[in-house]
């Protein structure tokens, strides 16, 4: 990883450009990788990022090219099999150019979430992972720890969740989503199905100062808002008095589950 340096530090240290690379980096040593690399192995990595509140945990959405779309807890060193494997999947690439490389000859850290490309819906494209967050914002305190992604083309919006504290095994389903029926801008919906919001693509998810999650879409930007301004109910929200439509008591009752969001007109 690299750290960056402002200009005095950098004269001082008698450094060039304006980043050092910690002496504990993974392969500073080693003459045939780079220093600055942290690990291996990744595809083509789309939104990483921290735990906001175990900033130790740095997860990553890994996009996939033929068969599965993956999402990696990154480590130091670690390596996570690209072209040997794509996910849990081995791979037999036509050409590689770096060479061939045998599956024993490197130890591959999985994916602790993701899903195959058959396992959407593919009418509107390939299958492309978003990464997203560990959600800790208090708007929706019925996701807490819940780490929240998406795909660029699909109509779905995934959730995972630690299934014991630390212990980086997760289990993922897809959470049902809503529009706030206050949102400042109406949400259009899915041709063909007058429940399922149209977020048109997903281009990335963002997270602000109030921990705060975010979508950045092709029809608009949402925010994910309290439960109750899409009339779902979340026992953990304070001041909720709409009617009972979605269980929160267990978090692996997935089908009961939902996420809210308002839109917002961004003007530049």
């Amino acid at each position: 990883m690299n750290m960056t340096l402002d200009a005095e530090e950098i004269s001082r240290l008698g450094l060039w450009g304006n980043y050092s690379i910690p002496k504990d980096n993974p392969y500073t040593t080693d003459k045939e990788l780079e220093p600055e690399i942290w690990a291996l192995g990744l595809s083509n990595p789309w939104r990483c990022s921290f735990d906001s509140e175990n900033h130790s945990r740095f997860i990553c959405g890994d996009v996939g090219k033929d068969q599965y779309e993956e999402i990696n807890i990154i480590k130091k060193g670690g390596n996570y099999g690209w072209r040997v494997y794509e996910g849990p999947y081995a791979t037999h690439p036509s050409y590689a150019p770096g060479g061939y490389t045998k599956p024993t000859s490197i130890t591959t850290i999985f994916p602790v979430t993701g899903y195959t490309h058959d396992s959407v819906d593919a009418s509107k494209g390939p299958a492309s992972v978003v990464g997203g967050y560990f959600y800790r914002g208090a708007a929706d305190p019925c996701l807490n720890g819940w780490y929240i992604y998406t795909d660029l083309y699909s109509y779905d919006i995934w959730a995972a969740i630690e299934t014991t504290e630390n212990s980086e095994n997760f289990t993922s389903f897809s959470v049902p989503f809503g529009c706030a029926h206050d949102s400042p801008m109406e949400c259009g919906f899915k041709p063909g199905a007058h429940n399922v919001p149209d977020l048109g693509y997903v281009l990335s998810l963002s997270e602000d100062n109030n921990k705060d999650v975010y979508l950045l879409t092709s029809n608009g930007v949402y925010r994910v808002a309290a439960p109750s301004r899409c009339r779902y109910h979340c026992s953990k929200e304070r001041y909720s008095n709409v009617t009972r439509v979605a269980s929160s008591g267990n978090l692996l009752q997935a089908a009961s589950l939902v996420a809210c969001f308002i839109s917002f007109m961004v003007v530049i």
